[in-house]
């Protein structure tokens, strides 16, 4: 279960921009300040207090006001004096904030669109929901770089305080999947709340990007038939795996039992393809699994066959051949190098 996790996002402005910033709170400060003072020592003798004011000074920098507050006559010549030159120094202070803040909000944008132009064989991530958010954990586990798309800013801002990129948009919106680098990515996750929206985004995907590997999130088996035949690679249903989940628990009770304390990724599943010059082709599992004892080799596809098979331990390795593996991360990598493959791990 993915935990809430806050984080504190550093706010990088320029120098220039941080001068501004400074000397805007500066100006608005002073003015508040010597308001306050102002009207405490002139007002003194009627019972002003601080924050009386304080109030009054408020009320006066911001042209609200709320009638005769019985000042004395040198105190309508100070509040005449605050009104001529607090009005403006408190209007061009407010002022200047804002435009502070919409440039930094369009430089962040415009660095966040800058990185993600230069990803390449990423991941993009169409929804962070709870399904989402727990897909996006699971990369960052494997260091696997991906994009985060959804067309609520409240969300997009989520993703990015916990430091993932992330960008605004309707992810059924071909636009929208070009700047997400669709084009060059390695696949798509569509979960999405709405199946018809997992639908056309598989559809666009598959159209701009025909050999990406397409996964979607499906509410119904009707949903996930049409996401089949749309062109989805692959397709789960939250509602049946939990069901199967639930019942292997009850059938399977020591299974399951391990396979849940296994959370914290002591075991793993991985995959990986031989290449053609690897150290292991000729070999066999047997001897293979001599020198990776803890190493569980759970099936083998070769390279022509259409289906993976559970291998014999006098099968022989050959190039191109698709082996699906289980054991410690440490001594999967060490096969993965022996083995010279793309990485593509799964958390049991």
């Amino acid at each position: 279960m993915l935990q809430p996790a806050h984080t504190i996002r550093r706010l990088s402005l320029g120098n220039e921009q941080f001068r501004a910033a400074s000397r805007c709170i500066a100006i608005l400060l002073t003015v508040v300040i010597f308001g306050t003072l102002g009207f405490w020592y002139i007002e003194h003798d009627n019972d002003w207090g601080l924050w009386k004011s304080l109030f009054f000074t408020l009320i006066t920098i911001t042209t609200v006001g709320y009638g005769d507050q019985g000042l004395s006559p040198t105190g309508e010549k100070f509040a005449a004096v605050l009104l001529l030159f607090g009005i403006g120094s408190a209007t061009y202070s407010i002022t200047s904030l804002v435009q502070i803040a919409v440039s930094y909000q369009s430089t962040r944008k415009q660095k966040m669109q800058n990185k993600i132009a230069r990803l390449q064989d990423h991941l993009i991530i169409c929804g962070f929901g709870r399904i989402g958010r727990t897909v996006a954990q699971e990369l960052r586990k494997t260091e696997m770089p991906f994009v985060v798309v959804d067309c609520e800013p409240t969300i997009v801002e989520e993703a990015l305080d916990h430091d993932f990129l992330a960008m605004q948009g309707n992810s059924t919106d071909d636009e929208v999947l070009r700047q997400a680098g669709i084009e060059r990515a390695k696949g798509i996750i569509c979960v999405t709340s709405s199946d018809a929206e997992n639908v056309f985004v598989t559809l666009c995907a598959r159209e701009l990007n025909p050999g990406a590997f397409i996964a979607c999130r499906a509410g119904t088996d009707s949903a996930a038939r049409r996401m089949e035949r749309a062109g989805a690679t692959l397709v789960v249903s939250p509602y049946t795996t939990a069901g199967h989940n639930i019942a292997d628990a009850i059938l399977r009770p020591k299974l399951a039992q391990f396979l849940h304390s296994n959370r914290s990724g002591n075991i793993e599943l991985g995959e990986f393809q031989i290449s053609e010059d690897s150290k292991i082709v000729g070999e066999t599992i047997q001897s293979v699994g001599r020198e990776f004892p803890t190493v569980v080799f759970v099936a083998v596809k070769r390279h022509d066959a259409d289906s993976p098979t559970r291998p014999g331990g006098n099968q022989a390795f050959c190039a191109g051949d698709a082996v699906t593996v289980a054991g410690p991360r440490r001594d999967l990598e060490r096969l993965y190098l022996q083995a010279e493959h793309v990485r593509e791990l799964a958390h049991c």
